[in-house]
């Protein structure tokens, strides 16, 4: 008899140290911050889904080194970073994010000496701002102000704009560019700053400020704003005669349908995701996620899908097979050392650098008949 119960003792002992293979144990929880609310949800709804269709590829797959991945998301709305910095410390406590997919300048900056302080590795998709770079536990797979503007202002000049107009949104993503980059660099060129206005975010009047530009009688106008109030400001310009060329930071059908036809002599710098590459991993992506949203993918929908397919897993994959904890953070942000180059929709290999920046191709677009169509590729610096 004491055999006998020293046996079941010792099953139950095992029974209970023994490794839980349950949905819980196995669950990778994947933070992510996006406005899904407010003038800005486009930014939210498609970034948010390229991450989904990642997600989903995996799990269906059966996951990756065991792990099915879950997106947790936080609403900042109209960029709040209040609303951030509460939903980020509610997923490190209740969901134990080792990994934030993070966007917006802004809330970024508030969130990552959080994210740094708690190991929690963070992809942006979607901010610009220089202040980004060489930041801890930070990588940005979006080109940059500082590696889109010098392009975008020789482009200008070589269309014989001397006089610029600039606009701007009142926070880091509008004041550092503005300041560090676009005054610096076009006075250095030999042109003229004609007026510089900073406004908040989510107006919807922007006349005092085109007013103020267009009294300056610019030959182009630089426009830093982010989401729907670049469409206004655009709209706004037309109305009031300011027919000048305009550079402006990204352009979707949301932004399109508040403009009409005044967006047309639009320019716009930024990464350069081609849906109809031939390249089979570009497809794939593009394929499931029109399937699933019936509609086509951006730029933005493709570095989300970036972060979590090619980079994530990636990373998971690495830190498990050397016998370490995926759901570590610093181990996920170890294991870029063994390769920082990844697989991309964009094509080839991404490499993320030592500054948190990453090497992605660049264009200039035009806006033609209300889309959006390739004028110039270019290097970014």
């Amino acid at each position: 008899m004491k055999c006998k119960i020293c046996f079941v003792c010792a099953m139950v002992i095992i029974f209970l140290t023994a490794p839980s293979h349950g949905a819980e144990s196995r669950t990778f929880p994947v933070g992510a911050l996006f406005p899904m609310t407010g003038p800005q949800a486009y930014y939210g709804r498609v970034m948010s889904r390229g991450a989904r269709v990642a997600i989903d590829q995996i799990n269906d797959a059966g996951g990756v080194e065991g792990y099915k991945l879950k997106l947790k998301i936080t609403d900042f709305q109209n960029v709040d970073a209040m609303l951030a910095i509460t939903g980020l410390q509610k997923m490190i406590l209740t969901n134990k994010i080792p990994f934030l997919l993070t966007s917006f300048s802004a809330i970024t900056l508030a969130v990552q000496p959080i994210c740094a302080s708690a190991d929690i590795m963070m992809i942006n998709g979607g901010a610009y701002s220089p202040k980004l770079a060489n930041k801890p536990y930070l990588h940005t797979i979006r080109l940059s102000q500082d590696q889109m503007i010098p392009p975008m202002l020789r482009y200008l000049w070589e269309m014989n704009v001397r006089r610029l107009g600039l606009i701007y949104l009142a926070d880091p993503s509008g004041e550092v560019p503005v300041e560090n980059l676009v005054k610096p660099i076009w006075t250095k060129m030999g042109g003229t700053i004609a007026a510089a206005e900073s406004h908040q975010s989510g107006l919807t009047d922007y006349t005092p400020h085109l007013e103020r530009i267009k009294a300056g009688q610019p030959d182009a106008i630089y426009c830093l704003s982010p989401g729907q109030d670049q469409a206004f400001i655009v709209r706004q310009a037309r109305e009031m005669g300011l027919d000048v060329p305009m550079s402006i930071v990204d352009w979707n059908d949301d932004f399109q349908a508040i403009a009409g036809k005044t967006s047309e002599n639009l320019y716009i710098p930024g990464d350069y995701f081609d849906t109809r590459r031939s390249d089979p991993v570009t497809q794939e992506f593009v394929r499931d996620y029109e399937k699933k949203w019936k509609e086509s993918p951006d730029f933005y929908a493709a570095n989300y899908y970036d972060a979590v397919y090619h980079i994530l897993a990636e990373l998971i994959r690495r830190v498990v097979r050397a016998g370490g904890n995926p759901l570590d953070g610093e181990a996920l942000e170890k294991a870029i050392g063994q390769d920082p180059s990844f697989n991309t929709v964009y094509g080839g290999r991404m490499k993320l650098n030592q500054d948190g920046s990453s090497d992605k191709p660049m264009v200039i677009f035009k806006i033609i008949d209300g889309k959006k169509k390739v004028d110039k590729q270019v290097t970014p610096e």
